[in-house]
């Protein structure tokens, strides 16, 4: 539903939303083959009984769009683009927690 200016109704994605993989592609300009070999490999969920009738977690679009910028800009195969987001997201977590231990020494 439109708002008075026209501009659609948004909220925020959480835990337990899941969207279409149809969608999924068009938003991360993935391919669903891709998206099949990530399910695969273990990098995102899916739900359904076949992979065009999938539903992937909406927390995965991250994911999904970094692993899908690495084979489309650099040429990344699936198999290194779910090792490279696995290695992003353990830097950003390991980041995270020298953020809050520093925040902790310095009470």
């Amino acid at each position: 539903m439109a708002t008075p200016n026209n501009v659609p109704d948004a909220r925020l994605l959480g835990d337990a939303d899941w969207i279409a993989v149809t969608e999924v592609c068009r938003l991360c300009l993935i391919d669903i083959t891709a998206v099949v070999e990530l399910v695969e490999l273990g990098v995102v969920a899916s739900r359904g009984p076949t992979p065009d009738q999938w539903f992937v977690p909406a927390t995965s679009l991250p994911r999904l769009r970094i692993a899908g910028r690495l084979m489309r800009d650099l040429g990344v195969n699936v198999t290194g683009a779910a090792l490279a987001v696995e290695l992003i997201e353990a830097r950003g977590d390991l980041e995270r927690q020298v953020r809050r231990l520093e925040r902790l020494i310095h009470q």
